[in-house]
């Protein structure tokens, strides 16, 4: 998250001597996010267990499946980023990755036992991830005063993170409570 902020005409005016409340757009997308990374951590955090317990992978096919999706969303940022500046669409992108994200949950559910399928709603997961975070810092950044920066992304990190922590413990109560039906995480998720 490296940004900044000169030239930026439609920044909000900040009044002096008033301290100003996190802006709402960020308080939105964290909450978003909060719910996100609840969904995507119950599934990354069941994800190993069904795939090589469940489905029989192997430790190594599980850990080319999730480092070659990794590496792909380092590759979409960019392409997120570039796409989300062009003609200033920093929310729809966003959206974009967001709804991407939240149809791979759907496709985890509906693959069954496919590993091909499997994999493919993995890679739409980190593609949908890889799209939304460029242009969210991007409106993050465009929503808040320069001198309130801090404040809005410690807000939407603070928001995120709790989102990360709450996500796999709901996932192993929810697996202990359906005698370990992953589809149940995968269908809640």
């Amino acid at each position: 998250m490296y940004l900044a902020t000169t030239g930026r005409p439609d920044a909000p005016p900040t009044p002096s001597g008033v301290r100003r409340r996190v802006p709402g757009t960020v308080l939105a997308l964290g909450a978003v996010s909060l719910v996100t990374d609840v969904s995507s951590e119950m599934v990354t955090a069941v994800l190993p267990l069904y795939l090589v317990l469940g489905l029989g992978l192997s430790p190594l096919q599980f850990g080319l499946l999730d480092g070659l999706s990794t590496g792909a969303t380092a590759l979409v940022r960019l392409l997120g980023g570039a796409t989300a500046d062009r003609g200033g669409r920093h929310k729809a992108v966003g959206g974009i990755g967001y709804a991407l994200s939240a149809c791979s949950r759907l496709g985890l559910l509906l693959a069954g036992g496919a590993t091909g399928w499997i994999a493919a709603a993995l890679a739409a997961d980190r593609l949908g991830k890889g799209v939304r975070t460029a242009p969210r810092d991007a409106l993050i950044t465009l929503h808040s005063p320069p001198e309130h920066l801090g404040r809005a992304f410690g807000t939407h990190r603070a928001m995120d993170t709790t989102g990360a922590l709450l996500g796999p413990p709901a996932a192993f109560a929810l697996l202990w409570a359906t005698a370990d039906a992953y589809d149940a995480v995968f269908a809640v998720s």
